[in-house]
Formats: C-alpha cells, structure tokens, sequence
C-alpha cells in the first residue's frame, strides 16, 4: 500500500506577490518565500519515502528516514530562526506545527512500518494504524500550511 501524497499540493502553494514593505523590515513575500522553501525540503524525502516503500527497499526507506530525520532538525531551526512576522506567528507556528508533525511520524512510525514491512511481519492492524498516522500527519501539515498561508497572504498583500 502506498502512501497518500497528499502532501504535494500543499508543496505548491503559490509564491505570494507582494510588494516589500520597506529595506529595514522584513516583506511579507520574502518572509512567505522563506518559509515556503524550508516546507519544500520535505517533498524530495516524502517522495523517495515512497519509492523506496514501493519498492520494498527497506535499507534505503531506512537511509532516507534518517536523512529526512536530521533534515527536519534543521528545518525546525530555520523557522524558529526566522522568527514571527512582525508580532504575528501564526505562519510559523502552522508550519512549525507540521515540521513537528512530520518529525514524529518520522521517529516513530516510519521505523515500524518499515521494521514490519522489512521481516514481512503480517500485522495488519498496526500497518494500518502507522499509514493512518503518515497519512493524518500529511494532511494536518498541507491543511495547516494552506490554511496560514492564505490568512497570511490576505493580510499583509498590498
């Protein structure tokens, strides 16, 4: 079974058009920008995540967890480094949210699924249970993301 890629259309948001608000402060199109970038490190990894599943290659879903792993670790800090837009976190806390999402997905149930799929364990249930939390943790960052992403780009377009 393959997982949902539900993820990459939230990949795609749109570059927001935004004229900048000044040189000293930071624009709202630079700031999306930055964040929009950081969220798209992901999508190589979900993708390979997947190729390597469909093919039942588990010592190279195994690399790319790991990789995918260390990458969310700096990924978090980038955002956290970004900081709030001018008093507002809502952006960087959804995509924060989601990055922390993906980060226990990536701890804990990617390394079961790929244990259970790796010595052919027949447990339906818990592979079922470990692709719903993949898939919901998916859909929580591509919601999330989307959700802030137009509330910010409605507030600070010019």
């Amino acid at each position: 079974m393959m997982i949902k890629q539900m993820i990459t259309g939230m990949l795609t948001v749109a570059v927001l058009t935004m004229s900048s608000c000044g040189s000293g402060e930071k624009d709202p199109a630079t700031y999306n920008n930055s964040i929009i970038t950081v969220i798209n490190g992901s999508e190589q990894h979900i993708t390979d995540m997947n190729a390597a599943m469909g093919n039942s290659d588990y010592a190279k879903a195994e690399e790319i967890r790991t990789a995918w792993n260390k990458s969310l670790d700096e990924d978090i800090k980038k955002v956290e480094d970004l900081g709030d837009f001018k008093g507002d976190e809502t952006f960087q806390k959804a995509v924060l949210d989601g990055l922390k999402g993906y980060k226990k997905i990536v701890t804990e149930d990617y390394p079961k699924l790929i244990e259970i799929r790796k010595n052919k364990t027949s447990d339906a249930t818990a592979e079922s249970t470990l692709l719903d939390n993949i898939n919901k943790a998916f859909e929580n960052m591509s919601n999330g993301v989307n959700k802030a992403s137009s509330a910010f780009e409605s507030k600070y377009k010019s």
